[in-house]
């Protein structure tokens, strides 16, 4: 009698145990973020996630923490383990598995800086960082892609200016994630005044005046030895003050002859945002100092003056704001009327030696 009961009982237990439902499928809602480095959060989210077996990157089994796994949701952190690239993710409960995909990545790029901060387009910049790995994208003012020119390891980027650029920031893309620059790029042009090789708005120097006393006119004024040119020619302005007044002469572009029809250089940009810039070397004559000078048209009849000595050896890029060129009452000058500029001598320190100038690669540069 009691191996029957017994016989009954574990009929019973197998019955109960037959007719126990089984666990619900596990259902994936949302995982977010979809890529990231080693040490990345992710949330994943859906239901019957509770009493999860195990987590399968690519076959690789990982651990997690229990604790932040609920029947809603689980809270992954992606191992170091987990080698950078594509991965299947396959979560295992007791009611069956699910399957979903990450991509580990590299850390996300940076950027410290861009070199030149403007420039115009079809030129080149650098771009420096940290994390340039592929895929590489360049884009300039969010939407428009930039040409890749080199790279160098993982922290600097060569691109050339696209066309379309605005003022803005510049975004990198590596990895699948993406950064941007930390000031905004400028895009600018270039108004050519005179290389002295024929290449600007007012390039014929026998349209130059020379006056005062310095030892130039539109014949030898252009030259290309004593000093060593940057490239090819250059305009030599020499002199001595002989009438003691300090002010010895200069040069200045295309004014005043007959039959021309004389107009301003085209600037629109503003006087903050206009450089006049221009190559000088004193040839060895440290005590010259020079006014720059620049006239309106249909505006003031005042100069526009600023004053720079020439106290350095070699040639230097001298770079000055429009907004420095100010007039007798202490205005700036109008870039969009700005029609002549000239170059004179002066001896600041009454020295009564021969001074002496060099000048190259007179432009302009607007700053958008």
């Amino acid at each position: 009698m009691k191996s029957v009961n017994l016989f009954f009982i574990f009929c019973f237990a197998v019955l109960i145990i037959g007719c126990r439902k089984k666990p619900d499928a596990p259902i994936l809602l949302n995982i977010s973020p979809v890529f990231g480095p080693e040490g990345t959060l992710v949330t994943i989210e859906g239901s019957n996630l509770a009493n999860i077996k195990d987590i399968t990157f690519s076959g690789q089994i990982i651990n997690f923490n229990r604790a932040y796994n609920s029947d809603n949701a689980l809270l992954l952190r992606i191992p170091e383990s987990v080698p950078v690239g594509e991965h299947e993710v396959v979560i295992t409960t007791d009611g069956g598995s699910f399957v979903t995909n990450f991509k580990v990545t590299l850390e996300p790029p940076e950027i410290y800086k861009v070199l030149p901060e403007s420039a115009a387009p079809g030129e080149t910049i650098t771009i420096y960082g940290k994390n340039f790995f592929e895929p590489l994208e360049v884009f300039f003012f969010d939407s428009i892609k930039a040409n890749i020119v080199a790279t160098d390891e993982d922290s600097i980027i060569r691109v050339t200016v696209p066309d379309g650029t605005k003022k803005g920031k510049i975004t990198v893309v590596s990895n699948g994630q993406d950064t941007i620059s930390p000031i905004d790029f400028y895009l600018q042009n270039t108004i050519w005044v005179n290389n002295f090789d024929g290449k600007g708005l007012r390039a014929e120097t026998n349209k130059w005046v020379f006056v005062g006393t310095i030892n130039q006119n539109a014949q030898n004024a252009v030259q290309n030895a004593n000093p060593t040119p940057i490239d090819n020619n250059f305009l030599k302005l020499s002199g001595k003050d002989n009438l003691n007044i300090a002010w010895i002469g200069g040069a200045q572009s295309n004014f005043g002859f007959p039959g021309d029809t004389f107009e301003t250089y085209g600037i629109t940009s503003t006087p903050e945002n206009t450089l006049l810039q221009m190559d000088i070397n004193n040839n060895g004559k440290d005590k010259t100092y020079i006014i720059l000078i620049l006239l309106e048209k249909n505006g003031s009849n005042n100069d526009f003056t600023y004053k720079i000595p020439v106290n350095w050896s070699g040639w230097k890029a001298v770079s000055v704001p429009l907004n420095r060129f100010k007039d007798l009452n202490g205005l700036p000058v109008d870039p969009t009327k700005v029609k002549v500029v000239k170059i004179h001598l002066i001896d600041e320190e009454t020295s009564g030696s021969t001074l002496e100038v060099n000048v190259d690669n007179i432009r302009f540069l607007e700053i958008f």
